[in-house]
């Protein structure tokens, strides 16, 4: 590889190696971010300055803090449209309920609650009871799922960022019963702002960008024999619905009915005005997925 010029750089960087008889599938990316990395070097023109600059921000953007105890790493792929991207490459079937990103905020482990339970403390917050159905593609109940729901409060907090929640404060488990039905209390979460005290706060403020997230609660769905769904559903007339600064908002809108009467409000033991909402998930069975054989996975354990 004597005598690297403009012309010969890409391609020496690709073929430093046994051209993917390791792992084909590493390759074949590999390979094309190098082609993208590159030409996108060549395009800007970037300088050594510019270049030192992005390495600093990746730094930075790996260490841990107390706002991202994991880095800011997953949170630059979301602001940056890869995480959604990835999720809409794979969710190609438009009967099924639309998968979402999973987000940093999740806890496994939620406590189980029954149908109908309360999932969280929050004096402030406007009481919702959402319900619905899961079904599969020919729209038959699916009973004994294993839905796990997350969400902030009213002002936008999850528990694991707010030392005046409780631990496992909005966070749940439910089955479904055998018509597939669920059903919980909660209250109407609020949007809120990713964090932005750290390197990709800065970037978000020099290119002009809002850091909001539009409100929004959490889902994942398990069960025998069907695809798991991770997603979200967002708050009908948030704001930020169509400048979500994830750019994850998509078709799965909660559109909220208010009561404000008396008798309805006796009826379901609210002292205040409340909300409903429905909404009906639909999965797909584990037989018409193709499973991807092709991954990093050397002796079957993975790259790390």
């Amino acid at each position: 590889m004597r005598n690297i010029t403009l012309e010969t750089i890409t391609q020496a960087v690709i073929n430093h190696g046994d051209g993917g008889k390791t792992h084909p599938r590493l390759h074949e990316i590999y390979t094309s971010l190098i082609q993208h990395l590159h030409d996108f070097v060549r395009e800007v023109n970037l300088t050594e300055q510019e270049l030192q600059v992005g390495r600093d921000f990746l730094n930075r953007a790996s260490h841990h803090t107390q706002e991202i105890p994991d880095g800011e790493i997953h949170m630059l792929t979301d602001l940056m449209g890869i995480s959604e991207l990835v999720v809409l490459l794979q969710d190609t079937n438009g009967t099924v309920t639309e998968s979402n990103l999973e987000g940093p905020t999740y806890v496994p482990n939620a406590p189980e609650r029954g149908t109908g339970d309360r999932i969280g403390i929050d004096a402030d917050g406007d009481p919702l009871f959402l319900s619905g159905r899961v079904l599969d593609l020919n729209s038959n109940p699916v009973a004994n799922v294993l839905i796990e729901v997350w969400q902030p409060n009213s002002k936008g907090l999850y528990d694991i960022q707010d030392e005046t929640q409780p631990q496992g404060n909005f966070r749940s488990c439910f089955r479904t019963d055998g018509e597939g039905k669920y059903a919980f209390e909660t209250v109407v979460p609020m949007g809120y702002n990713v964090p932005a005290s750290g390197p990709c706060g800065e970037v978000l403020r020099l290119l002009g960008r809002h850091t909001w997230r539009a409100a929004h609660i959490h889902f994942k769905l398990n069960a025998d024999g069907y695809v798991p769904l991770t997603t979200q559903l967002y708050i009908d007339g948030d704001s930020h619905l169509d400048s979500d600064t994830t750019f994850a908002v998509r078709t799965a809108i909660l559109k909220l009915q208010k009561h404000d009467e008396s008798p309805a409000a006796l009826k379901a033991n609210q002292s205040k005005p409340f909300y409903t909402s429905e909404f009906d998930f639909a999965l797909k069975p584990i037989a018409t997925e193709i499973i991807n054989t092709s991954s990093f996975q050397p002796n079957g354990k993975g790259l790390g």
